[in-house]
């Protein structure tokens, strides 16, 4: 899925006249395979510990760019946005408030909900609540 987006996201820079720099490159993959939310200074500073020559401003205009594709969404979380790469797939998220893990959930509990005198024509659906390993921190 990886190269994929990269591949996909790389093609949209440049219908915009942007290219896809290495950094740009290097921050887009590991955002793509982030499952924390995050801010971009802590995306910045995760990408930076792997070595990775990049800007404060290029992870910001990467978030942005991929919230402007709907590829990432944001959270406000205790007052601050933060982050997650989101797939062009319908899904959904599980949110643990602890730790700011995020898993995606691919099979739609309410892909067929019907409600009387009004169509639903999309919907989104985020659960937030305790991971698994933080409630086991907790005992």
């Amino acid at each position: 899925m990886k190269d994929e987006m990269v591949g996909m996201v790389s093609e949209k820079l440049h219908q915009k006249g942007m290219r896809m720099t290495e950094p740009r490159k290097e921050a887009l993959e590991f955002f793509i395979l982030e499952h924390h939310l995050r801010t971009p200074k802590e995306l910045f500073d995760e990408i930076s510990k792997k070595g990775v020559k990049v800007g404060l401003t290029t992870v910001y205009r990467m978030v942005n760019f991929l919230m402007e594709m709907n590829l990432a969404r944001s959270y406000s979380i205790e007052g601050e946005l933060r982050y997650i790469f989101c797939p062009p797939y319908h899904h959904h998220h599980l949110i643990c408030l602890k730790c700011l893990k995020v898993e995606d959930v691919f099979d739609c509990p309410v892909k067929n909900v019907k409600i009387e005198g009004f169509k639903v024509q999309s919907h989104q659906l985020d659960f937030f609540g305790i991971c698994e390993d933080c409630q086991k921190l907790k005992g």
